[in-house]
């Protein structure tokens, strides 16, 4: 049922906007409690208490999701909370050009009372799917980053699997992230889009997936057309304590792929520079 219902409410945003310039990102649609199976939990986004499901501008900088659950905090499955990255102030969601190289690079913290069940950091994906030129479904995947085995991983939404097995991230440290974009045929030796994550914990290293080339689709997306791309916090609760969740992004930084950079030309350089 729940996924019936995403299906058809994001089918709803897929045409909502054009696509922007990435490395114009200048805030986030924060949508706090889009899953909010534990409706009791004490959720706060940058210090500010969020107890129902809502959309708002948040300003550019730094990111912190907190959630505390009660000891046998009643509920379901999981809460999912998404800043969005956004070209206007956090009014929109920014939604990417399958033509536009760029690279995101983050600093991330996870830490919980309890490791187990599950909480979730990274990226969230949303790709409209379907043939032509109206999606009939947007496809989710992530860039995960899990709390209880230390796993990180790319999958879903179409995007090639990368897999750096358990115990690559390492709780309550701070990791950095570098996720590349690059458009059909920029990165060696491929035609169709692709993307590079380089994951480095502060414990376990460096951890670099190279490209990783989308595959032949059955709508042609291969690569990201009109993608939405944002920060997740996604959490389960242990109910035998009083748990929490907290995730910290930080250093946010996008600019121009290093190959697209001609592309782009002097202007896309100059935003970058400054976004620095």
């Amino acid at each position: 049922m729940r996924k019936v219902l995403s299906i058809v409410a994001l089918a709803a945003l897929a045409g909502a906007a054009p696509a922007q310039d990435m490395s114009q990102v200048n805030g986030y649609a924060m949508e706090a409690r889009l899953f909010n199976d534990f409706g009791g939990t004490t959720l706060t986004v940058n210090g500010v208490n969020q107890p129902a499901h809502v959309t708002y501008p948040l300003a550019y900088g730094p990111v912190h999701i907190n959630e505390q659950f009660a000891f046998g905090e009643a509920g379901n499955f999981a809460n999912k909370h998404v800043a969005w990255l956004s070209t206007y102030g956090g009014a929109t969601k920014a939604r990417t050009n399958i033509g536009q190289s760029w690279s995101m690079d983050f600093d991330v913290t996870m830490n919980s009372v309890s490791a187990s069940p599950r909480k979730e950091a990274g990226i969230e994906f949303w790709q409209p799917r379907g043939l032509y030129a109206s999606p009939s479904y947007n496809d989710e995947g992530q860039m995960l980053i899990a709390s209880d085995n230390g796993e990180v991983a790319v999958f879903g939404a179409s995007l090639p699997f990368t897999g750096f097995g358990t115990g690559c991230y390492t709780l309550g440290t701070t990791a950095h992230v570098s996720f590349s974009y690059y458009a059909p045929g920029v990165a060696p030796g491929t035609t169709r889009g692709s993307y590079r994550l380089i994951f480095t914990d502060a414990v376990t290293g460096v951890h670099d997936s190279g490209y990783k080339e989308w595959g032949p689709e059955f709508d042609g997306v291969e690569g990201m057309r009109g993608t939405y791309v944002g920060f997740k916090d996604q959490n389960q609760r242990n109910p035998f304590l009083a748990d929490n969740a907290d995730v910290i992004y930080n250093n946010l930084s996008i600019i121009p792929a290093p190959a697209a950079l001609g592309v782009l030309g002097l202007g896309g350089l100059a935003a970058a520079r400054r976004r620095r």
